[in-house]
């Protein structure tokens, strides 16, 4: 193996171990820190020194809530000190912290030379580097949000029109039928006999048909449409 190879093994394995030393010590009930053994200018082995974590019974809302611990680890990863991952976490908004991490790891992937992607991140996160959009777009979503309010102010409209047409039906329905019902039943016969002339006239046999006297006066829409006019006209 040569040298270039031995350090870049060495370092892939510094960072595996500080990966796993920063999740345990972060959400285990352990703690551990490590030396390394070298002989000679090698390292031969890691002396773990591993202890009960004092934090470990105290409520930790960043540590509890999974989360926001997830992107604590997302940002440790990157080689920036826990308490300030913790920092940055608790003061942004977990949707910032979100894209930065991942558009730093997309970044990253496509081989892009960043020096310092702890610093990068702390920059994007606390400058909000997040792509804004143009007036043109603005002016769009805009007018999609009044696209949708001037949708939900027509269908509150519909609803309310149409619990009105309802309670205008109740009203008609009663006032209707507290006239026939109030007749003697010689004039209310003889109200039928003229009202089915009346419908024979100005309504299609069909429809004229539903009506039979009784609660038929105000049950179809039509007809009791139709017997309105009729009663304004005699009474």
């Amino acid at each position: 193996m040569g040298a270039d190879d031995y350090r870049f093994y060495k370092d892939l394995r510094v960072r595996v171990v500080d990966m796993a030393r920063r999740e345990i010590n972060a959400k285990t009930d352990i703690t551990f820190d490590y030396e390394e053994i070298k002989e000679g200018r090698k390292v031969a082995a890691l002396r773990f020194r591993i202890a009960k974590n004092p934090r470990a019974g105290i409520p930790d809302p960043l540590r509890d809530d999974p989360h926001l611990a997830r992107l604590i680890t997302r940002l440790t990863a990157h080689g920036m000190a826990e308490d300030a991952a913790r920092a940055i976490v608790q003061a942004h908004e977990p949707e910032l912290v979100e894209w930065a991490t991942s558009t730093l790891a997309h970044k990253l992937k496509a081989k892009e030379k960043i020096e310092n992607p702890a610093g990068w991140l702390r920059k994007a996160i606390e400058e909000d580097w997040r792509p804004q959009p143009t007036l043109f777009s603005q002016e769009q979503a805009q007018a999609r949000e009044n696209e949708r309010q001037a949708e939900r102010e027509r269908l509150d409209h519909d609803v309310k029109t149409a619990e009105g047409r309802k309670v205008d039906a109740a009203r008609e329905k009663a006032a209707i039928m507290e006239f026939i019902d109030g007749l003697p039943e010689g004039e209310r016969e003889a109200l039928e006999q003229g009202f089915r002339k009346y419908l024979a006239e100005t309504v299609p046999a069909i429809i004229a048909k539903r009506f039979t006297g009784g609660k038929t006066w105000s049950v179809d829409p039509v007809i009791r449409a139709k017997s309105i006019i009729y009663l304004q006209i005699i009474v």
